[in-house]
């Protein structure tokens, strides 16, 4: 990868050193342009620019699939991953007695709307990690006859372990399972194949890792799962027809397009597409390999100041987050902020995430700020 032309479009470089994409991440350039583009139009002159919208969403789908290894029918663009998971678990037929599996130590987002389901009378089963690590025999351990959803995040938050969701994939086929992944933590760096996988639905936010606004993200129904899943809500534009107004038929509309039932973020749409599509241009194995040099840099250099490091030791198993304990880093947040490092400590470890267009020197940047903490 040409890092040097890639950094040219983040202007955070000219001033910061931003590693902290597993929270939220800056705009590039072309994100700026596209919201900027549609803001003029938005203001003066054809301010109606519905049709121009309609084919953004679909080029921002075609990168998404691209991304991901799946059809743009199969996408719906929705706010975030909690809305995506909500409608799954909303949407299917449940009877007292099933089950779904879960994960300790995962996001909120990918728990919440499952526990929600328990006043049908479905039940939940955590499945435990071992420090941080979620090993498939304990998944096969888990499964119950009555098991009928697992969901399990790509790479999980805390530590940057990323999951075998092939091996997940393989395990819920043979048992009927319908598969769920919360992507977010790991789509737009890493690569992903819903197909390889068998994946039944995917949910992920935009701001993250596809470098995208706030309150865009997509969700991915997979053709077995499609007509398991019914729409929950029901709005004007996720019907056949729906400009004939007065058509009052309930004919939901064949694709996912369905669960896009009306006025959407259509500025959050302009800046998604442009960075999907710089993403894609990167290409997920491009940036996964530097991410993964980086991350060996980033672990020797923090291991040399008595940090030690809470992901995989196996590279297959590592990501864009790379995590790490210390006593006595309680004020090394702000110290960092002061000079215009930008990381994140989540759960009493110090969370350094780059992206595809951050350098060694960045992370050496850092290395020295955390040695001057240390000394001071």
């Amino acid at each position: 990868m040409d890092i040097d032309r890639y950094r040219d479009f983040f202007p955070v470089t000219k001033t910061d050193v931003y590693l902290n994409h597993a929270a939220i991440s800056p705009f590039s350039t072309r994100v700026q342009q596209a919201i900027s583009d549609y803001l003029q139009v938005r203001s003066a002159g054809n301010v109606d620019i519905y049709p121009a919208v309609i084919e953004k969403r679909l080029n921002l789908k075609r990168n998404i699939g691209k991304l991901i290894n799946g059809a743009p029918e199969q996408i719906a663009i929705v706010t975030n991953t909690s809305e995506g998971l909500n409608w799954l678990a909303n949407g299917l037929d449940w009877q007292p007695g099933d089950r779904i599996m879960l994960f300790e130590g995962e996001f909120p987002s990918n728990i919440y709307p499952f526990l929600n389901l328990k006043r049908f009378g479905v039940e939940v089963d955590f499945v435990s990690n071992r420090n941080g690590k979620i090993f498939i025999e304990d998944i096969e351990k888990a499964v119950t006859p009555r098991t009928r959803l697992l969901s399990i995040s790509f790479v999980e938050f805390l530590n940057g372990f990323r999951n075998d969701l092939k091996s997940i994939g393989e395990l819920c086929r043979r048992h009927d399972i319908i598969f769920s992944v919360d992507g977010i933590q790991g789509i737009g760096a890493l690569p992903f194949d819903v197909q390889a996988a068998q994946i039944d639905f995917v949910s992920c936010g935009g701001h993250k890792w596809l470098m995208s606004p706030l309150g865009c993200g997509f969700m991915y129904i997979a053709p077995q799962l499609h007509e398991k899943l019914k729409p929950v809500f029901a709005g004007w534009l996720g019907v056949k027809d729906g400009w004939n107004f007065l058509d009052y038929r309930l004919d939901f509309l064949d694709d996912a397009g369905r669960y896009e039932i009306a006025t959407a973020n259509f500025m959050g749409m302009y800046g998604a597409e442009a960075a999907t599509g710089l993403l894609v241009e990167a290409g997920p194995e491009n940036t996964e390999k530097h991410l993964l040099q980086l991350g060996k840099l980033i672990i020797s250099e923090m291991q040399t100041l008595d940090f030690r490091f809470t992901g995989s030791e196996l590279i297959e198993q590592r990501s864009g987050i790379y995590s790490f304990e210390r006593a006595g880093i309680e004020d090394l947040l702000p110290w960092l902020e002061e000079r215009k490092i930008h990381v994140a400590v989540r759960n009493g470890a110090l969370r350094i995430a780059p992206h595809f267009y951050n350098n060694e020197d960045d992370i050496l940047r850092l290395v020295e700020a955390v040695k001057s903490f240390l000394k001071k």
